[in-house]
């Protein structure tokens, strides 16, 4: 079989996309449900995911509603892309190795489906911009990415680091030689990553506090450079879990900057996750407040900050994606 390169896939969105206009006096605050669906099944019966479905067998075409759809999608994927078999942490899990046409042929329908090649945003104004939480070395490239947009013209009126009280006490080491403070926790990774990308002095201000469910969290302040910068570590909505990307942009929406009705976001994260973590937003931001969703990543196959990630790595994606498009086709019907 050659290598098939596919058209990129629109992801599921609040707003307008590219060359689309809003119509005098209609908001972004209502969203457009039946848009949302046709996007989600556009994705699902995508040529880059039969293709996709193809290299492992699942050749046949899916059937039935875009419910059966997907629920047949999700099978799918537990039983050929799951290799976290149940383990929290992504590097728990154990990988896959292919030949190199069989490699090729993967990159290129996860890219059109959205796990490569978004790293310049559409749109030229936003709101928010919203810098999604992990370890060191993952923040410093997702905090050089997020400086970068906007030294390049995309206006925003704030920034925001959204991390966990995760301890990564373990991460010190590579954060010293990287030049950065200590980093206790996920959120002190995000909060230096961030201040190194920007140039921020230490927060200016802090707040913390509990949940009624006694889960911790704090948010820091940098208001020395603009936009101005802030840092949450985000409660758990799970007791005895750490908080995760839900919990965080739940946490941002609550307890940082209430989402007002029709805010434009921008999602900065790595390439790999941007389906996922788009729909997860578009689930949480854009149905809840009316927010309109963009999300872009920093490229996971060439950056000084990470190493290239493996291609069942990215199996494992398409996997979190379909999941993630799943929980949004359900809160829309």
């Amino acid at each position: 079989m050659t290598l098939a390169v596919f058209s990129p896939v629109p992801l599921p969105t609040i707003g307008p996309t590219n060359g689309e206009r809003i119509a005098a006096g209609a908001g972004l605050g209502t969203p457009d449900r039946a848009r949302l669906v046709e996007r989600i099944g556009s994705w699902v019966d995508s040529p880059a995911m039969t293709a996709l479905l193809g290299e492992f067998g699942g050749g046949r075409r899916l059937a039935g509603s875009l419910a059966d759809r997907l629920r047949a999608l999700e099978e799918f994927s537990a039983t050929r892309w799951d290799y976290r078999k149940g383990q929290f942490e992504r590097h728990q899990a154990v990988g896959e190795t292919f030949m190199a046409p069989t490699d090729a042929r993967i990159r290129s329908a996860a890219r059109s489906l959205g796990l490569a090649g978004r790293v310049v945003p559409r749109n030229r104004r936003f709101d928010h911009v919203l810098v999604l939480g992990g370890g060191v070395r993952t923040m410093m490239a997702r905090a050089d990415l997020a400086a970068t947009i906007l030294r390049q013209g995309v206006r925003a009126t704030s920034v925001a680091g959204l991390g966990s009280l995760r301890p990564i006490p373990e991460q010190n080491v590579i954060a010293a030689r990287l030049g950065l403070g200590d980093v206790a926790t996920e959120g002190d990774a995000v909060d230096e990553a961030l201040r190194h990308a920007f140039d921020a002095a230490p927060a200016t201000e802090q707040r913390s506090g509990m949940t009624e469910t006694g889960q911790a969290w704090w948010v820091r302040f940098h208001g020395d450079v603009q936009p101005p910068v802030h840092v949450l570590a985000a409660p758990s909505t799970r007791t005895g879990q750490r908080a995760n990307t839900a919990d965080t942009l739940i946490g941002w929406a609550e307890l940082l900057q209430p989402a007002s009705i029709g805010a434009r976001v921008l999602l900065v994260t790595t390439d790999i996750f941007v389906p996922f973590q788009h729909c997860d937003a578009v689930r949480l931001l854009g149905l809840r407040y009316g927010c309109d969703v963009e999300t872009v990543g920093f490229d996971s196959s060439a950056n000084p900050w990470v190493s290239p990630v493996r291609t069942s790595a990215i199996l494992q994606e398409v996997r979190s994606a379909i999941r993630s498009m799943q929980a949004l086709y359900e809160a829309v019907c």
